[in-house]
């Protein structure tokens, strides 16, 4: 007969005591999820890491502090004025009244400041919340118009028109140097920053992880649904885009057979005996049909993995970032394009007459980037793998499909 075995007090074995000891000192103290730790740091007890929302929080510090001193430079000249002339195509702050764009530059950078030193208290949430989204509506509405849009579609068909004139690609430069253009893009990148730093307040107020937004309540049945739910999402999203982003180049390409598609008599004459203007609107209605095209890539396989004719990439995974950063920034670019559209028909008192194709194409551009915002909002929710931070989700599925809209009848 063998001897009998000794336990500890919770009637254990000494070897499974052990393990137990060894496990536990493994995955950190009692009680804590190992999954809920981020992969690749050390997370002993004395260990200390700032936390996850520190950063965008940080940068939204930094850049309205930024504004603070670019708005003093105005006034005092130290810093060029980038902002439109007065008689800019829909010009909303511009060096006309150079004092009042520097005084709304100025209160938008310390309210920034103010908000980005309050959000990591956890008084007034929804208030703090609200304020931080304000101040990202301000900076798109205000601060983005159809020059972000135009530096964009130029240099999609940039490619093609240099080797038609030369000189374009010289213009292009310098707008792209132009104090205005980078000023431009430091009011784009303020508001892609504000709209971080409120969805990272919204998923700390709502108790999710602030890098992926699951919750404690999380499970693999609802993280599917919700995959199928974005897919057919994107889907509608994508439709409606591509249908609003046909309108500008249904008015250029027609150009080919002689149609002037709603332009004065003169002025297509006019365009037609310039073999660079001509070139040009061509250039643009082409260059938004192959921005059409790729933004079928948020609802198809070939946005997730790529495709087959990619030599070097094929099969290889699509990062993330790759379709969501440059979809986002198009949308931005759509939603100034409009709102310098709609500013300049107050300022016109109305449409030009026989401007009406050119008013519904370019006055549809907010509503193509309202679309294109949901489908690259959808398609971000669709690729979300397991966290590295809080260990919750699935792997990334490919291809995903979506479940029926409704359930197949045996």
């Amino acid at each position: 007969m063998s001897a009998p075995r000794s336990t500890d007090p919770t009637g254990s074995t000494p070897a499974a005591a052990g393990q137990s000891a060894t496990a536990a000192a493994a995955t950190g103290p009692v009680g804590c999820d190992p999954r809920s730790a981020p992969r690749g740091r050390d997370h002993s007890p004395g260990t200390r890491h700032p936390p996850a929302w520190s950063l965008p929080y940080g940068a939204a510090l930094a850049w309205s502090a930024a504004a603070l001193g670019m708005a003093l430079g105005w006034l005092t000249g130290v810093v060029p004025p980038g902002l439109s002339e007065a008689s800019a195509f829909g010009a909303l702050l511009t060096t006309g009244h150079l004092g009042v764009a520097a005084s709304v530059t100025f209160l938008v950078g310390a309210l920034g400041v103010v908000i980005a030193l309050l959000l990591p208290r956890s008084r007034a949430p929804r208030l703090l919340e609200a304020s931080a989204w304000t101040v990202f509506a301000v900076l798109l509405l205000a601060y983005i118009d159809s020059t972000l849009l135009v530096w964009l579609g130029y240099g999609l068909a940039m490619p093609v028109l240099v080797w038609v004139e030369p000189a374009l690609g010289v213009d292009y430069v310098a707008l792209t140097l132009s104090a205005h253009l980078l000023q431009t893009l430091y009011f784009t990148a303020g508001a892609g920053i504000w709209a971080w730093a409120s969805l990272t307040h919204r998923r700390r107020r709502l108790g999710g992880c602030v890098r992926c937004a699951r919750t404690t309540a999380w499970t693999p049945d609802a993280e599917r649904a919700l995959r199928g739910r974005a897919l057919r999402t994107g889907r509608v999203a994508v439709v409606g885009a591509l249908v609003l982003a046909l309108f500008y180049p249904a008015l250029r390409l027609p150009w080919l057979f002689g149609y002037s598609m709603g332009m004065a008599e003169e002025a297509f004459a006019a365009v037609s005996s310039d073999p660079t203007a001509m070139m040009t609107g061509l250039g643009l209605g082409a260059a938004g049909v192959l921005g059409a095209v790729l933004m079928l890539g948020l609802v198809q396989g070939w946005g997730v993995r790529f495709p087959r004719w990619m030599v070097g990439l094929a099969g290889r995974r699509v990062p993330v970032t790759l379709a969501v950063l440059p979809a986002t920034l198009v949308a931005m670019a759509l939603v100034g394009m409009g709102r310098s559209v709609l500013v300049q028909f107050w300022q016109l008192g109305g449409v030009e007459p026989g401007m009406g194709s050119h008013a519904v194409a370019f006055g549809a551009m907010p509503l193509w980037g309202a679309a294109l915002a949901v489908a690259t909002a959808a398609y971000a929710v669709r690729r979300r793998a397991e966290c590295g931070a809080c260990g919750r989700g699935l792997p990334e599925a490919w291809p995903v499909a979506a479940p029926p809209l409704l359930p197949r009848k045996r």
